[in-house]
């Protein structure tokens, strides 16, 4: 697919129910176009994710809470937004290719 930013663009939260993960790029991609995030507390999806303040951690194969994290969002709309942006911070500042790049080439000179 080479238009993932414009598809995940089009929707107003980005779900990603994974059980196994390293640190998620897709994540990343819907963090750094402001959307919220729902997502499985595992490691890897819980780097990208801060609990009810980007989106929401939810415990692994549990389509109930699942389900329940959706349909909030759905009736909360301003939730959505103020996540969103949360998640365009957060991406910013630890995601920045930029930033990322000088940290690698830290590890690398230690």
């Amino acid at each position: 697919m080479n238009n993932v930013s414009e598809v995940i663009k089009a929707h107003h939260i980005f779900v990603l129910p994974s059980y196994r993960e390293g640190v998620p790029r897709s994540t990343q991609e819907a963090m750094a176009v402001g959307r919220a995030v729902i997502t499985t507390d595992v490691p890897g999806c819980r780097e990208t994710v801060a609990d009810k303040v980007n989106g929401f951690l939810i415990e692994p194969w549990n389509p109930r809470i699942l389900a329940e994290k959706m349909i909030y969002f759905i009736e909360n709309r301003e939730a959505v937004r103020l996540m969103g942006n949360a998640s365009y911070a957060i991406a910013k500042d630890k995601f920045d290719a930029e930033k990322v790049d000088l940290k690698l080439l830290d590890i690398l000179k230690a």
